[in-house]
């Protein structure tokens, strides 16, 4: 808001209320008159009593109405003096009307504010002693000035209509505009000298439209000059007994610290700019002297893009189990690898083509222009598989090498970040085939990941919305009771049934297993409720993963669970595969001890398939073994035998185990197992999965 400070008294003040609260605080009757219009544009309270207008206000009344003969009243030389800028008021008696139709003699006396239009006129009726001495009036109109005066800004007034009413010397200061045309009231004059000085005029003009159509709108914006300068505008609405009578306009001048702003930005700009490249200069790996992430992708980017009819290949490639090597011989001893494998990938390649360590023990190779990419892949594997000496030690490098061409494995249109992400997937894919080896992308490959990708989402949502369910196979003992029926999980998925052995691993690989697990075994217990009711010899097998396992407190929240749905704990078998025991895990076998304790049996399944030996098996908290079906689908024939089959069953029952066959599809198969004292069997010879128990 534009303000100003006045004079001797330090105090910040509005000009326009301070000429309001000047006209207030004078007794006697005081108008301020626009002399073209003859209107009152501003009175006191004593004027509104006087002419009888207290409710109303006496703005925009005519002079002429309040003072009918004032011009027929004034002499000559009264008339000059309105024309001069001068302080004298001059004294005239007159006829005077108020609103009700009254007429009475008054004294006025009437004076014009030097470089302002305004007139001040102060009027008493002769019957009383409110006039203003000569010497108050005089006081009056120097304050008046003195307000517009002493403020740094220009200042403009506005009335409603468009027309100029008022302006301060340092207005005509900071548009140039010589006072011989503001002299003139020529508002068009004024305003072609304005707008010949801006860079935007038609802005500056837009901006005034838009005041005038929200009279109470205020606004603050910058005008740029034509010869450099820049001026501040604010304009607020010039109000006189809450009526808008105009606008005020105040102009700073705020060249100097545009110019400092300027500078500033300038000077950032370059501390920016000297940042970048230091940026650019920071492209060297410290380790290996090769480029880093920030030189290839910069490299690989400016290779994509420039025109070449030769293909572009990109070669990554990770070293095999490099973890192991830092923590059995330290990081010394890795860095020193590092080190060496840097220096043999820069005896594979040109020296046109470019060579960057992008992470810990990941390489890359831009090839350009190469027609034998495969070849120089097979060079770098063939190198980085000599063993290395480190420390009086040989260590044998072992590397998985992906490999993607421009022209050969991507399409026409896509970026170098998919050239990049296709030797990637490929590296992966080398991983995957057993390692110390390259891999050259093929579109299986993306297919492969966009699949994994679908079907990692689709996994999450369905375990949040609950989608995925158990079914249950029914397992008899050896009369052809059934005792017991294990929980399958199963899940519709893009509308056909997915597999278990399709999103099982992936939920354990996403973590998604440990919440799809506890689902499982709280669905399952209330299914079979009425069925286990009362009966101990009936049991609920549930498989659980080892990350399951490993979870703090899964025994006690797996116990609460049964529990709360009314099943017993000897109940309850928990399916847990082989692997689960490879290293065993302190903590998981504190878990399973717990459950056993409380009633609950482990069986462990697929049991042959895995690590596990009988010398191992007779030291795991386990109570039953499950056959794998692959041991089962050779008996064909009623002649048929399998000693591993028959030897695992016996072994088993002298550790005490029990054992179900599972994948029992004969009854050639189900006599053969019964013959060899099998405990349970399961399979589709007994009927397939269901989505009920006891059914």
């Amino acid at each position: 808001m534009s303000s100003m400070i006045m004079p001797d008294l330090g105090i910040q003040q509005d000009p326009v209320e301070f000429q309001r609260l000047m006209l207030e605080g004078m007794a006697f009757a005081v108008l301020l008159v626009d002399p073209e219009l003859r209107r009152i544009t501003a009175s006191n309270t004593a004027a509104d009593v006087l002419f009888g207008y207290a409710d109303s206000g006496l703005i925009r009344v005519s002079l002429g109405t309040c003072l009918p003969s004032w011009e027929e009243d004034l002499d000559s030389s009264v008339s000059d003096s309105l024309t001069a800028n001068v302080l004298q008021p001059r004294v005239f008696t007159t006829r005077a009307q108020r609103l009700s139709g009254n007429n009475f003699v008054v004294e006025a006396s009437v004076a014009r504010l030097p470089d302002n239009p305004f007139w001040v006129v102060s009027v008493r009726s002769l019957s009383d002693n409110q006039i203003a001495p000569p010497s108050q009036m005089q006081e009056l109109v120097s304050l008046l000035n003195a307000t517009l005066e002493s403020t740094a800004d220009g200042i403009l007034v506005v009335g409603t209509d468009g027309r100029i009413t008022g302006t301060n010397s340092r207005f005509a200061e900071l548009w140039q505009i010589p006072s011989i045309v503001l002299a003139t009231h020529d508002d068009a004059s004024v305003m072609k000298l304005v707008l010949q000085q801006l860079r935007d005029p038609d802005a500056f003009l837009a901006k005034v439209h838009e005041l005038y159509a929200e009279p109470l709108a205020e606004s603050l914006d910058v005008l740029h000059f034509h010869d450099g300068r820049v001026l501040e505008r604010f304009s607020r609405p010039q109000l006189l007994a809450e009526t808008v009578v105009g606008r005020v306009w105040s102009f700073r001048d705020i060249t100097t610290r545009r110019i400092a702003e300027l500078e500033a930005t300038k000077a950032l700009r370059k501390l920016r700019k000297r940042a970048k490249e230091l940026r650019k200069l920071a492209y060297t790996d410290p380790l290996t002297g090769l480029g880093n992430r920030a030189l290839f992708n910069e490299a690989l980017e400016a290779a994509h893009t420039a025109p070449a009819e030769e293909d572009l290949t990109v070669l990554l490639l990770d070293l095999d189990d490099f973890k192991e090597v830092n923590d059995i011989y330290g990081h010394q001893a890795g860095d020193a690898m590092l080190i060496e494998v840097a220096r043999r990938l820069g005896e594979c390649v040109r020296k046109c083509d470019t060579i960057a360590r992008i992470g810990g023990d990941e390489f890359v190779v831009i090839l350009r222009s190469a027609t034998d990419a495969d070849e120089v892949a097979q060079r770098v594997v063939d190198a980085l598989g000599i063993p290395v000496e480190i420390d009086g030690v040989a260590l044998r490098p072992s590397i998985s090498l992906g490999i993607a061409s421009r022209y050969a494995d991507c399409c026409p249109n896509s970026g170098a970040s998919d050239l990049f992400r296709r030797a990637d997937i490929a590296m992966y894919g080398a991983k995957r085939a057993g390692k110390n080896r390259f891999v050259r992308f093929q579109p299986h490959m993306m297919e492969e990941l966009l699949q994994k990708s679908r079907l990692q989402e689709s996994l999450r949502q369905a375990v949040t919305a609950r989608e995925i369910y158990p079914m249950y196979q029914s397992i008899q003992d050896r009369s052809g009771t059934v005792i017991q029926y294990e929980a399958l999980a199963r899940w519709t998925w893009e509308g056909r049934p997915c597999p278990p052995d399709i999103f099982i691993p992936e939920a354990e690989s996403s973590g998604l297993i440990i919440k799809l697990g506890e689902q499982i075994l709280a669905r399952a217990c209330q299914d079979s409720i009425t069925w286990l009711a009362g009966n101990t010899d009936r049991s609920l097998a549930v498989n659980v993963s080892g990350l399951q396992i490993a979870q703090t407190g899964f025994a006690a929240t797996t116990l609460e669970t049964i529990q709360g749905h009314g099943v017993h704990p000897q109940q309850l078998v928990l399916e847990v595969t082989e692997h689960l025991f490879l290293g065993a895990d302190p903590h998981v076998i504190a878990e399973l001890t717990v459950l056993r304790g409380a009633g609950v049996r482990i069986s462990l399944d697929d049991f042959g398939t895995g690590y596990s030996s009988f010398g191992q098996l007779q030291n795991l908290p386990v109570d039953a073994v499950k056959l794998d079906r692959s041991f089962i689908q050779g008996i064909i024939h009623s002649t048929d035998r399998s000693p591993i089959v028959e030897s695992m069953i016996a072994l088993a029952h002298t550790l005490g185990l029990d054992v179900t066959a599972e994948g029992v599809e004969t009854q050639i198969q189900a006599d053969y197992l019964k013959r060899l004292g099998c405990d349970r069997t399961q399979g589709f010879l007994y009927g397939k999965v269901m989505p009920t128990i006891g059914g």
